[in-house]
């Protein structure tokens, strides 16, 4: 199987994640990159470009569905500390993402 960009990868986790809101359920590190074949220490940049993207274009943090096991809540890398992250995660459940124009590669790159 050929190797993925960051880019690639972050577009293939969007598309889980996507799935996942939609579902109404959260997903631990390890689950994560079960589905796309990275270890979960892997998965941390990938997820920061998604971060990144949600910021940018005034979405709710998608990423936040990705949650360690024992603690329920997301790496110390997800910037928790400045909000409600129950509040967040319903913003995530309840908005439209398959009814948003496609994330594409181009767009991922330009926030780099």
């Amino acid at each position: 199987m050929p190797e993925m960009t960051t880019y690639e990868r972050a577009l293939q986790i969007y598309q889980v994640l996507m799935g996942f809101a939609h579902q109404r359920q959260t997903l631990t590190y390890e689950t994560l990159g079960k589905l796309v074949g990275l270890p979960p220490h892997g998965l941390a940049m990938h997820l920061d470009h998604l971060l990144r993207y949600c910021k940018n274009q005034d979405l709710p943090p998608i990423t936040i569905l990705v949650v360690r096991k024992a603690e329920g809540t997301p790496s110390t890398g997800f910037p928790s500390a400045t909000m409600d992250l129950d509040q967040e995660r319903e913003r995530v459940f309840d908005y439209p993402w398959f009814r948003q124009k496609p994330l594409t590669l181009e767009t991922l790159k330009a926030l780099s």
